[in-house]
């Protein structure tokens, strides 16, 4: 039997609330501590600053859409508990290992399927359905994985820089480009991972859908184009506040263009996306014409509504009390879940345990330019420069061979906070991986060896032949995703595991040098690890057991 529901029919029973108060409770209960930690972390970044624009905007459209599908007579009473209940299981064993293993795109993905299985439970998929988009708009919210925002976001960088260089030099102004650095007269921009237009793609791309949805054009193929457009208008729209920021800091200085007007040029980004959004959906009006839509659907009457919060009393009175117990319980066993850190004493500095002399070399006093390892500005530690201990040295031997040194220590390794490969930090300053291979590195006088990599690098006017490997707890991963596999294995069994970085680079003529490069790398690494302390080594090279 089918029966509908209006939720805002002013006669409604208001006892039939008590079971909507319980779930909500539930999911309040659930949610807000991971809502307060997005707003502490990601959230507080620029890469994501879109997130609580799309929240809002989410939950704003879910009540409408709501009240809109209630007045219609569309909010059909059809429970369907045993597909609503392993929707709603599903996303919380996805909660469960999102909160207590640090993985966003599970923790805060999780409410997706929690929220739909909820509606289906209780009013069925028919009802869900007029919802859907309510509940896919949510997913514009969640924080992308740093791997994955990585990946994208340098062809990006790339890109943006490319024609903001180009259009810049048309228009007669002194502009040169290396990489993702634009030189400008006398001063150097570097386009952050913020400025690459991921943030402002996401969120347009989240409104312009959300515009189709709301202004309801019948024409599939006006909306296929518009939702495709919308990629490269929000390229356009950071092109151009590049060129913003660049003209800025050209006619004004460095410090104007560091300073309010860095944070106005986002407004202009979103004005001039919103222009060329409101621009080619007019023409788009003018090439495909506007079908009629189809008529409204009639409210229901109130004879066709009344007496329908006793079904949902019943409801209420049994099934959202198990499901406030499943959310609860979900987030208990989630704290349970949560690892802990294995050390908190990370020994002496990375800088008194390794010395400035050894066997054949010696480090030189003036050391000169490094390509940075993954550290704040202000050389603090934030949430994508995870380091407790940095050392940076250059080192020369009686041959004039100069290596330089990198070595970053953290503490705590988590899927939103760990170290970060040079053949990503490289290209976010300036660099372009000519090679990138694997490498079996000997560091010990055994058959033992260290699982790293050789990388060729050129940029910022040098070229750089560089060897390196990255330590997580006893593993030796050799990318991003064996990474987030070691520290998620590492979660489950209740431990957070540390993470060493070990870099070493030579400034060589030309490709063909970095063979013997790599060979010199190798054995001052060699020689540094078999001179090092006790402490040392143990951060640098645990050689006990060696997993890949």
């Amino acid at each position: 039997m089918t029966s509908t529901t209006n939720l805002f029919h002013p006669s409604s029973n208001r006892a039939a609330l008590a079971p909507c108060g319980v779930v909500v409770a539930g999911l309040m209960a659930l949610y807000l501590p991971s809502f307060i930690d997005l707003f502490k972390g990601a959230w507080a970044t620029e890469k994501n600053a879109h997130g609580p624009i799309v929240m809002a905007v989410a939950f704003a459209y879910l009540t409408f859409r709501l009240r809109q599908v209630s007045a219609q007579g569309l909010l059909e009473r059809r429970p369907q508990p045993l597909p609503g209940g392993l929707m709603l299981v599903f996303g919380l064993l996805c909660y469960v290992l999102g909160r207590s293993q640090s993985v966003l795109v599970l923790e805060v993905g999780s409410m997706v399927p929690v929220l739909s299985g909820i509606m289906v439970a209780g009013f069925g998929v028919r009802t869900w359905s007029r919802m859907w988009f309510a509940f896919f708009f949510m997913l514009f919210m969640i924080p992308l994985p740093t791997s994955v925002v990585d990946v994208v976001t340098l062809p990006m960088k790339i890109a943006v820089s490319y024609a903001a260089e180009h259009l810049l030099y048309w228009t007669g102004y002194p502009v040169a480009r290396s990489g993702v650095m634009l030189s400008i007269g006398p001063y150097q921009l570097l386009v952050a991972d913020a400025c690459a237009g991921l943030n402002s793609l996401f969120t347009l791309e989240a409104m312009g859908l959300l515009y189709m949805n709301l202004v309801r054009h019948q024409s599939a193929v006006r909306n296929a184009v518009l939702a495709t457009l919308i990629v490269p208008i929000s390229f356009t729209a950071n092109t151009i506040r590049i060129m913003c920021l660049a003209l800025i800091t050209y006619h004004l200085g460095d410090g104007a263009g560091q300073g309010f007007l860095h944070g106005f040029s986002g407004l202009v980004l979103f004005l001039s996306a919103l222009v060329l959004i409101a621009c080619i959906d007019g023409l788009l009006t003018r090439l495909v014409g506007t079908p009629r839509s189809d008529p409204a659907v009639r409210p229901a009457s109130r004879a066709a509504t009344a007496g329908r919060w006793q079904h949902m009393a019943v409801f209420g009175g049994r099934a959202s009390a198990a499901m406030m117990i499943a959310m609860v319980s979900s987030l208990a066993l989630a704290q349970v879940l949560t690892p802990t850190l294995q050390s908190n004493d990370a020994g002496a500095p990375l800088a008194d345990s390794v010395p400035l002399q050894f066997g054949e070399w010696k480090a030189l006093p003036n050391a000169p330019m490094q390509a940075e390892l993954s550290t704040a500005g202000d050389g603090g530690k934030s949430q994508e420069q995870p380091y407790d201990d940095v050392l940076m040295r250059t080192y020369v031997n009686n041959a004039g061979e100069q290596v330089m040194l990198a070595i970053a220590y953290a503490r705590a390794q988590r899927q939103d906070v760990k170290l970060h490969f040079p053949d990503v930090c490289y290209p976010a300053q300036g660099y372009k991986v000519l090679e990138l291979t694997p490498a079996s590195l000997s560091m010990t006088g055994n058959d033992t060896a260290l699982p790293g990599k050789h990388m060729l690098a050129s940029g910022n006017g040098r070229l750089e032949a560089v060897t390196y490997w990255a330590r997580t707890g006893d593993a030796y991963p050799q990318g991003g995703l064996a990474m987030r596999m070691k520290i998620f294995r590492d979660g489950l069994q209740g431990k957070v595991t540390d993470g060493m970085l070990v870099r070493s680079s030579m400034l060589v003529h030309s490709s063909a040098g970095a063979a013997n490069a790599y060979a010199v790398q190798e054995r001052f690494l060699k020689q540094l690890v078999s001179a090092s302390n006790m402490h040392g080594k143990a951060l640098i090279a645990r050689t006990t057991e060696v997993k890949s």
